[in-house]
């Protein structure tokens, strides 16, 4: 349902380099899929797989845990250091579980299954491994403080690596409910999708064991519960609740979970939130899921959660929220957008496409999907800086993201120490421009040049629904699998539709003729018979009896030799195409779907 004036697959993205996994070949959206997969990799913490595609990445942060009896080496780096953190990785692992549950054909049609499912489970398995009792969740590992003292690869990373925990004393009811999101949404995944049933039982059971924790403890925030060295402090924990209460209701179909997560957001209050979503506020995005759960099932309760829904988008897409627009288009909302515009204005276009299927009424899903399609253009280089937003993927995107293990150098104190990045970032997010729509590509500008796990986490399911919503199908063998018209072949797919199409065009125009004389051959005798009939009263019409069988007679056989002709035309033309013309499936017009 993308207007088909925007639904172009060709970006002028950079040649694809040699990397497994990284198409070739086929339309860009498949390709930035792609690349983004690639780039949760780049943030792998741990030992590495043999199969790991980052050459610059090593085996790294193998202790990690041991100073609290526990092994919590693997999972991800959050952003350009070396610190893992369970809250923003739970929030990443939810919201790419619900771009691929409702996209998921766009990660067939682009061969990235596989890789979509190793990204989450190299995130799902660190985080069981952070949930070893059901009343504790480590929820970070390494010193903010120390971690940013160092610049340098991941062979070197200072220690100590303390590990921080919530329990029964130090509860955090906003990361535990997130775990609880996060394991959830990704068992249905499992289940539904790879076909796991016993790792997605594993991770319902971890995710009814953390939620029971997050609300049966006193409700409080992780931040006050450990010490200042945490990195990450949400603002509240009741959306939290209903948003992990929500996932487990899909995963479980177990009504209690949505009743929870029903008087929760009654009781907190809930619809008058007018924050965009994001890893700190999930209350737009309750609001879609309980729209999506009713969609279909209950006309009454669709209704409730449909006008709620609404009217949130609404507010933030009309200005009413704290939410407007940038001088050059940029969704901007404040005391979101100036700590990473791009990642809020993605979590913004997600929400409005994801919406996009359950809306009350057309018009609202082409005002939805315009809103939502211009925040990717803004991302793709339709800005004042004329700048593609995503690193080492187009001529104009960002070369220096603050990213240490990418830039190769060691000089903590001059990060231009060597001035250009060693290590192509392939298909991370940055943060983005200022309220200006003015981008510094610096990496010392660690607020818009900073690359971090949930920046990537809302475009990877969009350019899935990019995917599906611009992919031509050619009808191939496999057809998951896009064909690509092959030259060499004696007739191309499309080839063989023109034919088909020009015979049965000039099979119609002949059935016309042929019914056009022949009502017209039944008037002349008509005609005919009365001259003859009354040969005293018609003598000035019989020399047009003459004229008129000779003219019947001469059509005849122009429409003949006509044929004949235009079936000689007709091979010529299937042999000159397949002999000499090659089609351009580059210039192929992509048709909007709805």
């Amino acid at each position: 349902m993308i207007p088909a004036a925007k639904a172009e697959t060709s970006l002028g993205l950079l040649p694809s380099p040699d990397i497994p996994g990284i198409p070739k070949e086929g339309d860009d959206y498949s390709k930035l899929l792609a690349y983004s997969l690639y780039f949760y990799e780049a943030q792998r913490s741990g030992y590495l797989p043999e199969n790991n595609r980052v050459s610059w990445r090593h085996d790294s942060a193998l202790d990690d845990g041991k100073d609290r009896g526990i092994n919590l080496t693997g999972g991800y780096y959050d952003a350009g250091d070396y610190v893992k953190f369970a809250l923003p990785l739970s929030w990443v692992l939810s919201l790419t579980s619900w771009g691929a549950i409702e996209w998921f054909e766009g990660y067939k049609l682009s061969n990235q299954t596989e890789y979509l499912r190793e990204m989450i489970k190299w995130g799902t398995d660190w985080l069981i491994a952070a949930h070893p009792q059901p009343n504790q969740l480590f929820i970070q590992v390494g010193s903010s403080l120390i971690d940013n003292s160092y610049w340098g690869p991941d062979t070197n990373i200072p220690k100590p690596r303390p590990a921080y925990d919530i329990n029964a004393t130090l509860h955090g009811t906003d990361v535990a409910s997130e775990a609880a999101a996060a394991f959830a949404s990704t068992a249905i995944l499992f289940r539904d999708f790879f076909n796991d049933t016993d790792y997605a039982s594993t991770l319902i059971s971890h995710a009814i064991n953390v939620y029971t924790f997050a609300e049966n403890q006193t409700l409080k925030l992780s931040s006050s519960s450990i010490p200042g060295s945490f990195g990450y402090s949400t603002s509240t924990y009741t959306d939290k609740l209903v948003y992990g209460a929500i996932w487990l209701y899909k995963a479980t179909n177990q009504t209690q979970y949505l009743n929870k997560a029903i008087n929760y957001y009654r009781q907190f209050q809930l619809q008058n939130s007018l924050r965009i979503m994001s890893w700190d506020d999930q209350t737009g995005a309750c609001n879609i899921l309980l729209a999506q759960i009713y969609h279909g099932k209950s006309k009454e309760n669709y209704t409730i959660w449909s006008n709620e829904t609404e009217r949130y988008l609404d507010r933030i897409m009309t200005n009413q929220s704290n939410c407007n627009l940038t001088n050059g288009g940029l969704l901007w909302c404040k005391g979101d957008s100036g700590a990473a515009s791009i990642p809020i204005s993605l979590y913004g276009a997600f929400g409005f496409f994801m919406y996009s299927s359950y809306t009350s009424t057309t018009e609202k899903v082409n005002a939805y999907i315009n809103f939502a399609t211009s925040q990717i253009d803004y991302l793709f280089g339709a800005n004042p800086m004329k700048r593609f937003y995503v690193v080492d993927v187009h001529p104009n995107s960002p070369k220096n993201p603050h990213h240490a293990g990418a830039h190769g150098g060691t000089n903590i104190g001059n990060l231009n120490d060597p001035p250009e990045t060693m290590h192509p970032l392939y298909g991370a997010i940055v943060g983005g421009p200022n309220i200006n729509d003015s981008y510094d590509d610096s990496r010392t500008n660690i607020v818009q040049s900073e690359v971090a796990l949930d920046y990537n986490s809302a475009f990877q399911g969009i350019m899935a629904y990019y995917v599906i919503k611009t992919y031509v199908s050619p009808t191939p063998s496999n057809p998951n699998e896009p064909i690509i018209p092959n030259s060499t072949s004696s007739l191309t797919q499309q080839q063989k539709i023109i034919i088909i199409v020009a015979s049965l065009s000039f099979l119609i125009l002949l059935i016309f003729i042929s019914v056009i004389m022949a009502r017209k051959y039944k008037g002349f005798e008509f005609y005919k018979g009365k001259i003859q009939k009354h040969p005293e009263e018609n003598n000035q019409d019989r020399k047009s009896i003459d004229y008129f069988e000779k003219y019947y007679q001469d059509t005849e056989c122009e429409t003949i030799k006509n044929s004949e002709q235009e079936n000689i035309s007709s091979s010529d033309t299937v042999v000159d195409s397949s002999d000499d013309a090659v089609i351009d499936s580059s210039n192929d017009t992509v048709i909007d779907i709805e």
